[in-house]
């Protein structure tokens, strides 16, 4: 997709940028009479982070949507305020912390040039060997350490008891079919169900990339 941006005076009619571009976007702007305080405009959904990293809005920002919607213990998440980063380079051995995900809270650079107030991050290693309910249980336990007041809390016995009962002790690394928490047969963590018969993790449904 072909985009440009323009910027004109709108007094003088007077072009000051033009810009043509094939991705995705993130404008700061600002307005005298309000202190000058910037403001953002986002679509900054799929570029290059980094050396290793890469922004995976447009894939898991919508998952996240879709389980503040659904979970009242998420209804104060906002996804929007996430930056979702993946490393694409990470592999066993390659350091001593072999984490799937994780969120932290941004940097106050971070915060004040993109207006982003977490960053979640995920290893693509990992992903591309989950099956999408596998990927949507890690990214709704990662969302739970956002607390109601914007802090990161840990994960209390409650959140880690209703994900095991209900998806099994090995549920992020299974090769069992769990369910899909959010599909509209799943109405919350008191509807505790077996996981189903045995698959092959790369033959289950991907999300896009």
């Amino acid at each position: 997709m072909k985009r440009k941006l323009i910027i004109m005076d709108k007094d003088t009619g007077e072009e000051l940028e033009r810009v043509e571009f094939t991705g995705g976007y993130n404008i700061a702007i600002t307005n005298i009479h309000d202190g000058g305080n910037l403001r953002f405009i986002r679509t900054l959904d799929n570029a290059k982070y980094g050396s290793k990293h890469w922004i995976k809005n447009y894939t898991y920002r919508f998952i996240a949507d879709k389980l503040v919607e659904k979970f009242k213990e998420l209804e104060h998440v906002r996804p929007k305020s996430i930056l979702f980063i993946e490393d694409m380079e990470w592999e066993p051995g390659a350091s001593k912390q072999p984490w799937m995900a994780k969120i932290k809270k941004a940097n106050k650079e971070l915060q004040y040039m993109l207006g982003y107030e977490y960053v979640l991050e995920t290893r693509n290693y990992y992903i591309e060997r989950m099956s999408t309910s596998q990927i949507i249980g890690i990214l709704y336990h990662e969302l739970r350490h956002i607390d109601k007041d914007g802090d990161l809390i840990n994960h209390d016995i409650e959140d880690w008891g209703n994900m095991v009962a209900t998806l099994g002790k090995d549920w992020a690394t299974t090769k069992e079919a769990i369910q899909n928490i959010l599909d509209d047969d799943f109405e919350g963590w008191n509807d505790l169900r077996k996981a189903g018969r045995q698959i092959n993790m790369f033959e289950t449904l991907r999300l896009a990339k």
